[in-house]
């Protein structure tokens, strides 16, 4: 069995414009009511939180969060 041998975590930050997504983007039950305000809003990630898992056998595992 692998052992970890080192964690590396790294955050990268958006610093551009953003636009809202498109009419067409993403759908679900809630596209049925009226709403005036920008429902996809909290979708728009501007961080991200990279991860790197190393075993002592070499292998490297990445994973990500929004």
């Amino acid at each position: 069995m692998s052992k970890i041998k080192d964690i590396r975590t790294k955050v990268y930050q958006w610093n551009g414009k953003t636009v809202p997504p498109q009419n067409n983007f993403c759908t679900n039950a809630s596209d049925l009511l009226y709403e005036k305000s920008d429902a996809m809003g909290s979708f728009r990630f501007h961080e991200w939180l990279i991860c790197e898992i190393e075993t002592d056998d070499g292998h490297i595992g990445i994973g990500n969060a929004a």
